[in-house]
């Protein structure tokens, strides 16, 4: 039973990244990227995004500095 989507999602990427780090020697995969049918070079370009986000939002917090959210949008008009 998958309780969280978003896990599962992380934890696959997370595997399929080890197995590309395994065979490549490296984690610098290209965006287009892929391992097994996951896509490797979009999961490591969107876990750095989070981790230096995490970073700045930390530091905000250090230096006792508000941290705003981003509203999501859908786009639109």
């Amino acid at each position: 039973m998958i309780w969280s989507h978003y896990d599962d999602a992380w934890e696959e990427g997370l595997a399929a990244a080890r197995r590309w780090a395994a065979e490549h020697g490296h984690l610098l995969a290209p965006l287009d990227a892929t391992f097994q049918g996951t896509k490797v070079g979009i999961f490591l370009r969107n876990a750095r995004a989070a981790a230096r986000k995490a970073a700045e939002i930390e530091q905000r917090r250090a230096e006792g500095l508000p941290v705003y959210a981003k509203a999501r949008t859908s786009g639109g008009g």
